[in-house]
């Protein structure tokens, strides 16, 4: 204390006393002790452990932060390795990383974690400066966002992985029940599936109620085909999940089997044994599990499985129209049940979205000339081939590459197709033996090089984007029909519609 206060203390205790009305004065025991009183101000607690190790922005912007203080995403929802991981190393180790990742950091963590994509090259560059010890691996110029909550950054992974069309099925069911599972945490109550599509869709993804319930059924009754699920689509859940229910009333009314006891005891063994032939064979097939679901049920209920079979949903599954109906189902003709085909409505719908889009792609490409449609053809339609290059110019690679993805994907280039286009044969009443050789040597498959690839997974080109959109229908159809269409198939030729 200054010399200038301790008078004041003194001074302050004097009035004390002449207020008091009493002539006594303050002895100088009495001062001190209210002295010492005053000095006694104890030292504020030092919280400085409960700070992270930097005071974190409070807006987006850019930082520089060391490798090592970054860590993936912990949760990604995607969770197959990138197949292209060497590529993106290599490439990182040529040219560094072009796109700067986007990071956050939790409360009171010292590390910070990707908050939106970039989860594979943050791991290539980690390796590459463990690997190396090179200064231009060791620090990498970030964007950082504060952080908002898990549910943000699950979300932006999701989008992420989406828009690059990077998971699977089941990885894209599992990040929306753990993002269901988050947001009840954060919100302190259930979600429906009603409120759960609404609040996704305030954070950006948009997810109808009935994918939703597929998801959470997959996620919840499917798990035990372990690695088959790699394979598992959504037209496969679509086609087990009647199935299964179905099948789960008809136990409960013969011999009240809880739906926990049926799984236990009868369906999930079936599964395990998909799963076993799956690590032997790498196929799955759900129209096979789903009938060998049948057979175990109907062994425990010691029934013939004709009996639990026709319990089944009463409208005719696309996945069981044979290669037979083919034909009947692209050209769309829709007849009763006197031992003909119904068609499948669904069948139906993603054929013409899939015509809708091949349309697109060959008007985009330039090459619409050469598109037939032809309700004879297993998908709709076919390609003749391109016109011969005149006086010694070449096409543009673009009209060869989608050329070669829309031939390919409609089974028109089987051995018969071929054959019959180095035989000459004419389609359509045109053509002959040099001409057909001439464009089929013409018309030799683009390099899969790498210039290839980087064509087809550029995000940016709108002709890449509109291939991969019909390759995943292209994708949808067959699983919609178990075999691949019939060989009688026009081979790429000249002619006419």
């Amino acid at each position: 204390m200054s010399r200038e206060a301790l008078k004041s203390v003194v001074a302050n205790s004097g009035a004390v006393a002449s207020a008091s009305g009493t002539s006594r004065q303050v002895s100088v025991e009495a001062r001190r002790r209210l002295i010492a009183e005053s000095l006694q101000v104890g030292n504020p607690g030092n919280n400085s452990k409960y700070l992270p190790a930097q005071a974190d922005p409070l807006h987006d912007c850019q930082i520089e932060l060391a490798v090592d203080d970054i860590r993936p995403y912990e949760h990604n929802p995607r969770r197959t390795s990138n197949t292209r991981f060497a590529q993106i190393k290599e490439s990182i180790r040529a040219n560094g990383i072009r796109n700067p990742l986007t990071v956050t950091r939790r409360p009171g963590e010292v590390h910070f974690i990707v908050e939106a994509g970039g989860n594979t090259r943050l791991l290539a560059i980690q390796q590459l400066w463990a690997e190396t010890r090179d200064a231009r691996f060791r620090k990498l110029m970030v964007l950082f966002r504060p952080w908002r909550s898990e549910s943000h950054v699950l979300t932006a992974h999701l989008i992420e992985n989406e828009l690059r069309g990077e998971m699977t099925f089941w990885d894209k069911a599992s990040g929306a029940v753990a993002l269901k599972a988050r947001l009840e945490t954060e919100q302190g109550h259930a979600l429906s599936l009603r409120q759960l599509e609404d609040a996704m869709k305030a954070l950006g993804l948009s997810v109808n109620t009935a994918t939703l319930a597929h998801y959470q059924f997959a996620t919840e009754r499917l798990r035990t085909l372990g690695e088959a699920i790699a394979d598992l689509s959504g037209l496969d859940v679509k086609l087990m999940q009647p199935r299964l229910n179905a099948m789960k009333r008809y136990a409960q009314s013969r011999a009240s089997l809880a739906e926990n006891e049926l799984y236990d005891t009868v369906f999930e063994p079936v599964f395990r044994q998909a799963a076993e032939q799956y690590r032997q064979s790498r196929r799955f097939s759900a129209l096979t599990v789903c009938r060998a679901c049948e057979e175990a049920l109907a062994r425990r209920l010691d029934e013939p499985v004709a009996a639990v079979r026709a319990a089944q949903p009463s409208t005719r599954s696309a996945s069981t129209v044979s290669t037979a109906d083919t034909a009947n189902i692209v050209s769309g003709r829709q007849v009763g049940a006197a031992g003909e085909v119904r068609v499948s409505d669904e069948f139906s719908v993603v054929l013409e979205r899939l015509i809708k889009q091949v349309k697109c792609i060959a008007g985009l490409a330039g090459i619409g000339e050469v598109l037939r449609l032809d309700a004879a053809a297993p998908l709709g339609y076919y390609m003749d081939s391109l016109p011969l290059p005149v006086d010694g110019d070449t096409h543009p690679a673009i009209h060869q590459r989608v050329w070669w993805l829309l031939v390919l994907a409609s089974g028109q280039c089987d051995d018969s197709a071929m054959v019959a286009a180095a035989e000459g044969v004419t389609v359509g009443g045109s053509g002959n033996h040099d001409a057909a050789a001439g464009r089929m040597q013409f018309n030799q498959p683009p390099a899969l090089d790498s210039a290839f690839f980087d064509w087809l997974f550029d995000v940016q080109d709108e002709m890449a984007s509109a291939c991969w959109n019909a390759l995943t229908i292209f994708r949808a159809l067959r699983h919609l029909t178990p075999k691949r269409p019939g060989k009688n198939l026009p081979p790429p030729a000249s002619g006419g519609n």
